[in-house]
């Protein structure tokens, strides 16, 4: 039951979410090495709601990119190990998104933005609770370009 929650909650945030103007897929690399540093964003265990204290994060985010004049923004979604590798895809794919959503309402072009899912990164491979790591939950802002 609590699955079916998790899963309605992501389809809400997936529909939520202005994708319009986003690249979802793969992000362009480049940029050269005076790019600002990747900042992550965490996310509780089967979650893709932003908690308060993260709100502060992508602002500043947002804040370096345009004061750096970042015109491409990666956006990795990430999920841990634990749970069915398709669910953990598409919730990867909403915290990007999320996200998405935060910085475009922080003043970031929509067009600037490409959200990638990078569930389960070491595949499918399990090794019980030890894989449900807090670090593993996350969405990391790329800087590219």
């Amino acid at each position: 039951m609590k699955r079916l929650g998790i899963l309605a909650a992501a389809c809400l945030l997936l529909a939520a979410a202005p994708a319009s103007a986003q690249t979802v897929g793969s992000c362009p690399r480049g940029g050269g090495g005076n790019q600002p540093p990747p900042v992550w964003v965490l996310f509780d265990l089967g979650s893709a709601q932003l908690r308060a204290a993260d709100k502060p994060v992508i602002a500043q985010a947002a804040a370096t990119a345009k004061a750096r004049q970042v015109t491409v923004i990666c956006l990795i979604g990430h999920t841990d190990k634990l749970g069915d590798k398709s669910f953990n895809e598409k919730l990867a794919r909403s915290r990007a998104q999320t996200v998405a959503a935060q910085m475009i309402r922080d003043g970031i072009p929509a067009n600037h933005l490409y959200i990638v899912a990078d569930p389960e990164a070491f595949g499918n491979m399990s090794l019980g609770k030890s894989d449900a790591s807090v670090e593993d939950r996350k969405v990391t802002i790329f800087f590219s370009r």
